[in-house]
């Protein structure tokens, strides 16, 4: 984890959410059927399936809303109904700066939330009206690239750092015969795009979608799609005095440039030519402190509240029918972890593989899982501000270290393994940055 304490003075590139527009709505919804019941015991209400898409100066929200009922029948025994009911609706958006408007396309982030719900029961007919009042809240986002500068005094955020940056146009060309006398239309995309970062360099791998559709000799509009994959190598250029490395994430902004073919109706001969720009952006996740501004950008951030470290030992004894051990492979899986007041409580899984050579004189495999669970004491970056639950938490847990003994004799192995816990406790907040 890198932190990036630098002088106020000096600034540094980062791709974040730069917050475009907020608003939010209340959505009432009744309902009235009929159970057979003699009382509700109660009603527990949740939403689920939230989608949500940008438009222009708006955000049209959809959900689903669960309820789980409980109430004693005309039976007198208690029993349980699900029943969930679809919702949409329109919120308004008001933009943050009134030149740049809310458009489609634009990133978005929605919380529906269950604000009330009341009912009304008549045991005399079964009637149950239900009413419920959902709260929903918008943040309508566009990734940018800001140059923000830094001051030792300012909040430490968790950013992405933009590290170097390139691009290269990538020449596609494709041959094929079709039974057509017109090509109609040639709708390509780009999909499956994948990135590895290499030393200065980016390997780009990816597939050329393309959909065909033409008139056939029958006269008649035909459709073909083809997969074309595609593989190169995009040069970076690294900001002053950083270093792009293996580990460092890519981030494709890749598009198609253009597209133009030649179609001759006599043959059925079809050539492609398709110009890719590949476009790559290095980051690396660190902890800066940035400079604020009341007039600044307004960007979504993850504000760092406190870290913390600490050591968990696990030793274990156990016997194998070998006569050498020949590799231990430890691995941390299944990481999860909470914030509570001041803590964070970590639970995982040590996953081992044993190589061993047995009785037998041939190699063995054997592989085993311990549970392990630690709490972490978190060091507030503002003693005013300590960690509680409901904030979010980065966990960067490493195995420091494993050692092992082995009495071939006995067949006895101990082994002793040091996992360092280290996590970061962050909370989303909207801050306004200095943009140089």
């Amino acid at each position: 984890m890198a932190v990036f304490l630098a002088d106020p003075a000096q600034k540094v590139l980062i791709k974040t959410e730069q917050v475009i527009g907020e608003g939010s709505k209340q959505k009432f919804l009744e309902e009235t059927k009929t159970i057979d019941a003699v009382k509700i015991v109660d009603i527990v209400p949740s939403v689920t399936n939230v989608r949500s898409i940008v438009k222009e100066g708006k955000v049209i929200v959809q959900g689903t809303l669960h309820k789980q009922i409980f109430f004693i029948g005309t039976d007198g025994l208690e029993h349980h109904q699900a029943e969930d009911i679809e919702f949409s609706d329109l919120v308004e958006v008001e933009p943050v700066d009134p030149a740049v408007p809310v458009v489609s396309g634009m990133n978005e982030q929605t919380e529906v939330f269950v604000e009330n719900l009341i009912f009304e029961f008549d045991p005399d007919t079964g009637q149950l009206v239900q009413k419920i009042i959902l709260g929903i809240e918008v943040k309508v986002t566009e990734t940018r690239q800001l140059s923000v500068a830094q001051d030792v005094l300012g909040p430490t955020i968790k950013a992405a750092v933009v590290v170097g940056e390139g691009s290269k146009q990538k020449f596609i060309r494709e041959e094929k015969t079709l039974e057509a006398i017109k090509i109609v239309d040639i709708v390509p995309r780009l999909v499956n795009v994948r990135t590895h970062v290499k030393r200065g360099k980016v390997i780009v791998q990816g597939t050329l979608h393309k959909q065909i559709f033409y008139v056939g000799t029958d006269n008649i509009v035909h459709h073909v799609q083809e997969e074309v994959p595609f593989s190169d190598l995009v040069e970076i250029t690294p900001v002053p005095g950083r270093t792009v490395e293996e580990g460092d994430v890519a981030q494709d902004e890749s598009v198609i440039e253009n597209l133009v073919w030649e179609f001759d109706p006599t043959t059925g001969r079809l050539v492609q030519k398709v110009i890719l720009r590949l476009r790559e952006k290095v980051t690396e996740n660190q902890e800066i402190q940035v400079a604020l501004d009341p007039y600044g950008p307004l960007i979504k951030a993850d504000v760092v509240i406190g870290r913390g470290v600490a050591q968990k030992f696990i030793e274990e004894t156990k016997t194998l029918p070998a006569v050498k051990i020949v590799d231990i492979v430890p691995q941390l899986r299944d990481m999860t972890s909470i914030v509570k007041e001041g803590k964070v409580i970590v639970q995982g899984v040590l996953h081992q593989q044993i190589f061993f050579v047995g009785t037998d004189g041939l190699v063995h495999h054997l592989a085993e899982d311990i549970d392990f669970s630690e709490m972490v004491e978190i060091e507030p970056l503002d003693p005013s501000r300590p960690a509680r639950e409901g904030m979010n938490q980065q966990d960067h847990s490493a195995i420091e270290n494993l050692v092992f003994e082995f009495d071939p004799v006995t067949g006895t192995l101990t082994k002793k393994v040091i996992i360092r816990i280290e996590v970061v406790v962050t909370e989303h907040q909207q801050i306004r940055v200095q943009d140089p």
